[in-house]
């Protein structure tokens, strides 16, 4: 019983580390706090279950769109599609890495294709926007 002060620790870690991977991350987090939570009632099943949703419902609904919409804005369908894509080809490892590559491949099809090639003026992550003397503003 002197361990027990530390599996709060430990379980937020494992929190911490799997919300990397987008959905699926949360659930498997989920896993070893539930199994902890059989060893102690049935009611501490309910409660822990009933935690990981309400947190994992509050950061996917309210907490990402509020840092998506000041970071990156990309439409959540491309995040899926993207992450399906790169886990198909490249395994767990692809699975792992699939959000950041598909932000960069977001990123440089706005820029390599739209803005450059087409010639339409797009917003890229990170860039800001000037306002000019007549209250439009353009990209810099």
């Amino acid at each position: 019983m002197a361990h027990w002060p530390s599996l709060p620790l430990a379980l937020g870690v494992i929190a911490g580390v799997t919300e990397f991977v987008p959905y699926l991350g949360p659930i498997v987090a989920a896993i070893p706090a539930v199994l902890v939570a059989v060893t102690l009632s049935p009611t501490a099943i309910a409660w822990t279950i009933a935690a990981y949703v309400l947190i994992h419902q509050t950061e996917g609904h309210l907490v990402t769109p509020l840092i998506q919409r000041q970071m990156v804005y990309i439409p959540p369908a491309v995040i899926l599609f993207g992450i399906a894509a790169i886990s198909s080809l490249f395994g767990l490892a692809g699975t792992i890495f699939a959000a950041p590559l598909t932000v960069s491949l977001f990123v440089l099809i706005k820029k390599l294709y739209v803005r450059d090639s087409l010639g339409e003026a797009t917003a890229l992550p990170g860039e800001e926007e000037i306002g000019s003397s007549d209250g439009s503003s353009s990209l810099r």
